[in-house]
């Protein structure tokens, strides 16, 4: 058996929506998104502009006419904004799910954090990325498998910033749309004391699931499920990072401020910059206040306050 691998490089404005577009054919809904900095660079303070966004198929549903659907979407899609042609390639099935690790090496994100690919050994890794890992760095283990969330992409490094700044001791986090569970681990890891990761897709699920127990946060809950789904309020920070035309509905009709504490935050991400305007309304129009705001490359990410604190 084999995998096709689809994938279109396009830039942070263009990726949401080519990563929509191709959902639809993709192996239990799965898009991955890499955006690269330095790969000689353990702190890649600028990312590369370029976004390729992937998808898998497995061999049972490649055929022509699928592969010209996809141009063919592509093709109408690049008439609106530049794209290249998408690129395909075949890989066997022991390969499939690990094409893209070749790319994804240790790194820190913020002050403190450290992810670390659970499949690299410290003792195996470059000296120069060895040497970039300090004493008091949270150290996150990650196979994010076929999930959303290997820290790479700009809306996922936001988040990992403001839960660096916010997260104190005893905290309880909530991590809506949880992907591969590196946000709820990285909050267990910077002294949260209860958290929630919940998410739609069975996959991240079962990704979470394991990468949690890989980084020793028993205090941490994978639930599949909506926010809907969640019947506990009052948490001290609630994190979305999923997209902007997710976010503004659970703004507007989920009553997602609902969820936070009095004196706590919301932490929105997966906003691109042009759509950046429609959320700031809609978490006005809920009541929030938007406290800090963090931009990298065409990505944009909220801090929200409930009440008048201030970071």
């Amino acid at each position: 058996m084999y995998w096709l691998e689809v994938s279109v490089v396009t830039d942070g404005e263009g990726a949401e929506a080519v990563a929509e577009a191709l959902r639809p054919f993709a192996y239990d809904d799965g898009v991955v998104l890499e955006q690269w900095g330095d790969e000689s660079d353990p702190d890649p303070d600028a990312l590369e502009t370029a976004v390729t966004v992937k998808i898998y198929i497995p061999e049972e549903d490649d055929n022509p006419a699928v592969r010209r659907r996809i141009e063919e979407i592509i093709y109408h899609m690049g008439r609106l904004y530049p794209l290249p042609e998408p690129l395909f390639r075949l890989l066997k099935e022991e390969d499939w799910a690990n094409a893209w690790k070749e790319n994804y090496h240790p790194f820190r994100v913020g002050n403190r954090i450290w992810i670390q690919p659970s499949w690299i050994e410290l003792a195996e890794m470059d000296t120069a990325v060895a040497d970039g890992l300090q004493p008091d760095d949270i150290v996150l283990v990650l196979d994010p498998g076929m999930a959303f969330g290997t820290g790479t992409h700009p809306t996922t490094q936001m988040c990992l910033l403001a839960l660096e700044e916010l997260v104190q001791p005893g905290m309880r986090v909530l991590d809506v749309g949880t992907g591969s569970g590196i946000l709820a681990i990285a909050a267990a890891k910077l002294g949260a004391e209860e958290l929630l990761g919940v998410d739609t897709d069975a996959q991240a699920v079962k990704t979470a699931v394991a990468n949690a127990i890989q980084n020793s946060t028993s205090q941490i809950q994978i639930r599949a499920g909506t926010l809907e789904s969640v019947s506990e309020k009052g948490w001290d920070i609630v994190v979305v990072n999923i997209l902007a035309r997710v976010i503004i509905p659970l703004l507007e009709t989920g009553h997602l401020l609902d969820y936070v504490a009095e004196n706590g935050y919301l932490i929105l991400s997966g906003i691109i910059a042009e759509q950046a305007g429609a959320v700031e309304t809609a978490v006005k129009t809920a009541g929030g206040r938007i406290v800090k705001t963090f931009t990298m490359g065409d990505w944009v990410a909220f801090v929200v306050s409930v009440t008048n604190n201030n970071l």
